[in-house]
């Protein structure tokens, strides 16, 4: 794996690009979308999120009323990580390549998908 700016990477031959909001620090992103260009040039897309971030959410979702009071949480594509920061998100990418498992779990980006 070789880094190409602070939130690009390459892993097991995709190419990864995080896409921050203004507040994200590599080392501690814990929600965030990307999408990676694979070798054979598919694009597909995930979003990452640690299990405390989802419960943030859902609490927060509690007190606003949003989503049936926080009954429930959904995201297409979503990649669960253990801990916080891009290099859990590269870890995670790495081992849904190296298995197979990455055409089952992420959706394809058509041509001219942002």
């Amino acid at each position: 794996m070789s880094q190409t700016t602070e939130w690009d990477r390459v892993v097991e031959g995709a190419r990864v690009c995080f896409m921050p909001g203004p507040d994200h620090k590599p080392e501690t992103a814990d929600n965030i979308d990307a999408h990676l260009t694979l070798a054979d040039g598919t694009r597909r897309y995930a979003t990452f999120m640690t299990t405390d971030e989802i419960g943030r959410i859902l609490q927060r979702w509690a007190r606003t009323g949003e989503v049936g009071g926080g009954r429930y949480f959904w995201c297409s594509d979503l990649v669960i990580i253990p801990r916080p920061g891009v290099e859990a998100m590269v870890a995670a990418l790495g081992e849904m390549i190296r298995s197979g498992d990455l055409d089952v779990m992420l959706s394809k980006l058509e041509d001219g998908a942002a």
